[in-house]
């Protein structure tokens, strides 16, 4: 190997690593750290690398990676239930692009392929950049980052026809009636496999490598999915990158996804890290700094105008405008993807080197503003939006601006998993209630099933108001989206001192602040998941449910803090468990010497160690059998003994 490239590698690592503290120091995003790397690293400035070939191979496998965890963690099935926002939204939203923008060219005198080329290269948005974003805020379940995923989605998956129509735009390729029948019969051929092979061949072969319990046959195999799945899918003129991706949606429905996914973090990451960087290589200082006015007006119009089509595509899917102005800023830059179109643009002649590099400056200030407009975006949607739209729309036939008053009532904000199980209760319990949401197909979907749901954004105190919060009794709010959550504990309690605000969260850090902003209660799911496990290990120990339950309490008593503190707890220590003992079953079978006969005359309590304390006989339960009780076949046996004599006798049985 080349000493030379190792040490390039030193010392883009090195400079890396520097820009990042300052970064982190700085608070500012990781990613526009790389970036910054990538540009001081680059040719135009320290030429820290000789050959870039390396680092672009890094730079793929980091796409690759990064958008192979995405599909991972994210639901095929909500892919498939997202496919309004897909088709409707994305289409809008690149429609509004590519028009506008090629109208705007061919105006500053430009030809009209080359107009309605940089139409397409400005209307695609990175998909890499904004679920990281997105990912490290928490707002990836959000609906502006389902929204914005929805329409990103859209833009890679149209890069397909796009890389087949710049070849026609610059006038050196065309395409017949038999090679348009012959690629698509090609790629449902290929779709076909990968179904296939994902149903029957991908949960086996995880399966198998699971069984074999190798860590490292586990990591290769995932790794060995990945690839090629997106080499396949691939040949039908996909990218690599997208083909992973929809190779992260196919692993995304197996049971081995969460494993899968912790595995291929560490590698994401890093090789991440090294796409970042190859794109800041891209940036041609001195084009820049020659036209520097030009490339920076030209950056802000590119940016207000994916802002405004982002913004108006959401709107036009019935949205409400405070998730049409996050989910503009969060497309209102050009993407990666743009970079191979621009390439092949390049290649055929279609644009100019010099256009060529000043779309690459323009991009790059687009992704490096991105992580502060989406950082700020909470607060002008909240400035802005109110005035913007209709805070609440109808529901069926039930309007919220038209709901008769009611007193010491429920509101429930959000009506996902954990809103429809409040509702339920209180239903169940007989307790008045209203449900604010923001989808308005699901607010349709359940309002024509009865329930008293209506569509608003709860963000607005004006929406507070109506559903009633000065005469509310409990407010719980149980939505995604951690910044919103804030808005509307913070205007509830200014609305109602009195009200009850029972809040879920995330993560542990996030209690105090929602504490300070007048929540009486917050659920942290972090720390419930964590009780729920001590409390079942506790219990298979064999500790007293009374003393789990006691422990339990004074945890939630002192708001999770004595989870957070090191050993010795203050709790009282709980009695001793009893480790050697285990409860151990097994059914009855026609084979089995002892059935008919009595457990006097089994004797299992002297010859082999245990004892029978029930016994389940069809819909029946016998417990604590006396010496008389016979067994008989299909019975289902409880037994208890010290963990060697439970384990030796189901041994022996099998």
């Amino acid at each position: 190997m080349d000493p030379v490239f190792l040490l390039e590698i030193m010392f883009i690592v090195i400079l890396a690593l520097i820009v990042l503290f300052i970064c982190n120091f700085l608070k500012i995003p990781s990613i526009i750290g790389y970036i910054l790397s990538g540009i001081l690293a680059g040719p135009f400035v320290l030429s820290l690398v000789g050959s870039r070939d390396i680092i672009e191979l890094f730079a793929e496998i980091g796409i690759i990676f990064l958008l192979f965890t995405i599909g991972i963690q994210f639901s095929l099935k909500t892919f498939f239930e997202s496919k309004k926002l897909v088709v409707i939204g994305g289409a809008l939203q690149l429609v509004l692009t590519t028009g506008i923008v090629t109208a705007a060219t061919l105006f500053a005198g430009a030809p009209l392929p080359q107009a309605l080329f940089l139409g397409f290269l400005v209307s695609l948005s990175s998909t890499a950049i904004v679920m990281k974003i997105l990912q490290e805020r928490g707002e990836l379940e959000s609906i502006q980052g389902k929204t914005a995923l929805s329409i990103l989605i859209f833009q890679d998956l149209m890069l397909i026809p796009l890389m087949f129509i710049t070849p026609i735009l610059a006038g050196t390729g065309s395409f017949s009636p038999a090679s348009i029948a012959l690629l698509v019969v090609t790629g449902i051929v290929i779709l076909v496999i990968v179904l296939i092979t994902s149903r029957y061949v991908i949960p086996r072969l995880l399966y198998y490598s699971a069984k074999v319990r190798s860590q490292e046959l586990f990591l290769l195999s995932v790794i060995a999915i990945c690839f090629s799945v997106a080499w396949i899918i691939s040949q039908t003129g996909v990218s690599l990158a997208l083909g992973a991706f929809i190779a992260g949606l196919i692993l995304s429905e197996s049971e081995f996804s969460v494993a899968a996914l912790s595995h291929i973090m560490p590698f994401r990451d890093l090789f991440a890290g090294f796409f970042f960087i190859s794109i800041g290589m891209l940036l041609d200082v001195g084009v820049f700094f020659s036209m520097p006015v030009l490339i920076i007006a030209l950056a802000i119009g590119v940016i207000a105008l994916k802002f405004c089509t982002g913004a108006m595509a959401t709107l036009f899917l019935g949205l409400p405008a405070r998730t049409g102005i996050l989910t503009g800023f969060a497309l209102c830059q050009i993407g990666e993807f743009s970079f191979i179109l621009a390439s092949t643009g390049e290649g055929l002649g279609l644009i100019s080197g010099t256009v060529y590099q000043v779309i690459i400056d323009i991009t790059l200030i687009t992704m490096v503003a991105t992580p502060f407009f989406i950082a700020g975006s909470h607060r002008i949607a909240a400035r802005i939006s109110g005035g913007m739209e209709q805070l609440v729309g109808p529901s069926c036939e039930f309007d919220l601006t038209r709901a008769p008053a009611m007193t010491g009532h429920l509101i429930i904000v959000g009506y996902g998993f954990n809103g429809m199980n409040v509702a339920r209760a209180a239903k169940y319990a007989g307790i008045p209630y209203r449900i604010i949401e923001l989808n308005p197909d699901t607010v349709r979907e359940y309002c024509e099933a009865g329930e008293p749901i209506f569509y608003g954004d709860a963000t607005q105190q004006a929406v507070l108001e109506l559903a009633g919060i000065r005469d509310a009794r409990h407010l719980v709010v149980v939505i995604a989206d951690r910044i919103a959550t804030e808005q509307i504990v913070q205007g509830a309690r200014a609305l109602s001192a009195r009200v009850h605000i029972l809040v879920r969260t995330r993560f542990m850090n996030e209690v105090p602040v929602l504490q300070n902003l007048g929540a009486d209660e917050v659920i942290p799911e972090e720390f419930e998941t964590s009780i729920e496990i001590f409390t079942r290990v506790l219990r298979n120990f064999n500790i007293p449910a009374p003393e789990v339950n006691h422990l339990v309490g004074e945890v939630r008593t002192e708001n999770y803090e004595m989870l957070r503190q090191p050993l010795p707890s203050p709790v009282p220590p709980l009695p001793k468990q009893l480790p050697e003992l285990e409860v151990g079953s097994f059914r009855v079978g026609p084979e089995d010497s002892f059935t008919g006969k009595n457990l006097a005359e089994i004797s299992w309590r002297k010859e082999k160690g245990i004892s029978v304390i029930a016994i389940q006989r069809g819909g029946q339960a016998l417990l604590n059998p006396g010496p008389d009780t016979s067994l008989e076949r299909d019975d289902l046996v409880y037994f208890i003994g010290s963990t060697d004599n439970v384990r030796k006798f189901l041994l022996a049985r099998e």
